[in-house]
């Protein structure tokens, strides 16, 4: 007898495992509640899809259960993707050392790969789909009531995404649907995204500055995470790679109530800043601070951090005392920003949480719960840092979701 194969969700996790299942004899119907599928693969890499990363190590990657992510890796891993989605026709193009992308640099290229493999294989597809209800029939299947029809099948996955950029169709109603089957859901919140600080004067008046810096996370008061990169200035706060890569512990802390900091250096590459700003001063004469900093910090940034060190850009710096100079060269290299909240899952490329992994056979990504039952992508408590790593995740539990750990690379 056939299996079927029913999966809920149309991004790239979703098509993944239904080609998977689809390639393995079974029939496949894959449900997506938008007018198309894969929107929001379209947004991946600034539209370019950074879609794996074969600089990859366990700290790339955040899940509820710690060996999670690598014991699935191990089965089905960056190498395994390029090969995979070469058969499909995309070829990789290396860049920043190891961040890969399809030869195009389009990611419709891996949009259209991935839907016309569906067609090829024999995917059912239906769009502008609402699933109203799921219950277990006879036997362990599955009875998907959508608003159109009802959809028996012998196995679920479940793929719908977690609830950042919900535009997209992200909107977390699969989380709904794992909890009514009998599944815990950590709390979500959004990640890999900007955070807003309290500081908002004197981000108005450095909006638009991008800067290379380094970036201290500190939880009450603890130093958490580090980081570094360019960061970019805002009229809210702080974005840009570096504070993205440190949102989803931010995100945490702020959840749990706790006194949330970044430190900003803003010139790390000076190792003893107060004796370099001493010896500049001392080999001509300026007039300003403002001159002071020509050529060494954006003139925005560098005006806003001599004010908020308590002096005037257009005061003389040769008037100073040491310790006002001591003081400025201190607060370049810890500048200390309090974060309110993060951006809204709107302008979230990822969340963090979702799924229990606690309840998910990391080889299958079968439910330990509920046999038949599976999941893949975003809707797991699954979240990586930038670079790849979240597409290179919907590869992995995709392919094996749909083929329930039985990976065939062609």
């Amino acid at each position: 007898m056939t299996e079927r194969v029913c999966i809920i969700g149309g991004g790239p996790a979703g098509m993944t495992a239904a080609i998977t299942a689809a390639r393995l004899g079974s029939r496949v119907t894959l449900l997506e509640h938008g007018e198309r599928v894969g929107k929001k693969l379209l947004l991946t890499g600034n539209g370019k899809c950074n879609y794996t990363n074969r600089r990859l190590n366990p700290s790339c990657y955040h899940s509820s259960e710690g060996s999670f992510v690598m014991r699935a890796l191990q089965k089905f891993g960056p190498e395994s993707s390029v090969r995979w989605l070469r058969s499909l026709g995309i070829e990789p193009l290396d860049r920043h050392d190891g961040w890969l992308y399809p030869h195009s640099e389009q990611a419709a290229s891996v949009l259209n790969a991935l839907r016309t493999e569906c067609e090829l294989s024999g995917v059912r597809t239906v769009t502008a789909a609402t699933v109203r209800q799921i219950r277990r029939g006879k036997g362990g299947s599955f009875q998907i009531m959508t608003d159109r029809e009802m959809i028996a099948a012998d196995r679920l996955i479940l793929a719908t995404g977690s609830k950042a950029a919900p535009s997209t169709g992200s909107d977390g109603s699969g989380y709904l649907y794992a909890r009514q089957l009998g599944h815990s859901i950590r709390n979500v919140f959004p990640a890999l995204c900007g955070l807003h600080c309290a500081e908002k004067d004197f981000f108005k008046a450095v909006a638009g500055v991008r800067v290379g810096a380094a970036l201290t996370l500190l939880c009450d008061g603890e130093e958490v995470e580090r980081t570094e990169g360019e960061l970019q200035l805002n009229s809210y706060g702080l974005s840009g790679i570096p504070v993205f890569q440190l949102s989803r512990t931010a995100a945490r802390a702020l959840g749990d109530g706790r006194s949330t900091v970044i430190s900003v250096d803003f010139l790390p590459d000076f190792a003893s800043l107060h004796s370099y700003l001493e010896e500049r001063l001392s080999l001509r004469s300026y007039r300003s601070f403002e001159a002071f900093g020509n050529g060494l910090l954006n003139k925005n940034l560098w005006n806003g951090l001599v004010k908020r060190a308590g002096l005037k850009p257009g005061g003389n710096p040769a008037e100073q005392s040491g310790r006002g100079l001591k003081g400025l060269a201190e607060l370049i290299s810890d500048c200390r920003f309090r974060i309110i909240r993060t951006a809204d899952f709107e302008q979230a490329q990822t969340c963090t949480g979702g799924v229990s992994t606690e309840e998910v056979n990391p080889e299958t990504m079968e439910s330990r719960l509920v046999p038949g039952l599976y999941f893949a992508g975003e809707i797991l408590d699954v979240d990586g840092i930038c670079g790849g790593y979240n597409l290179q995740w919907c590869w992995t539990s995709g392919r094996l979701a749909g083929g329930k750990g039985m990976i065939n690379e062609q």
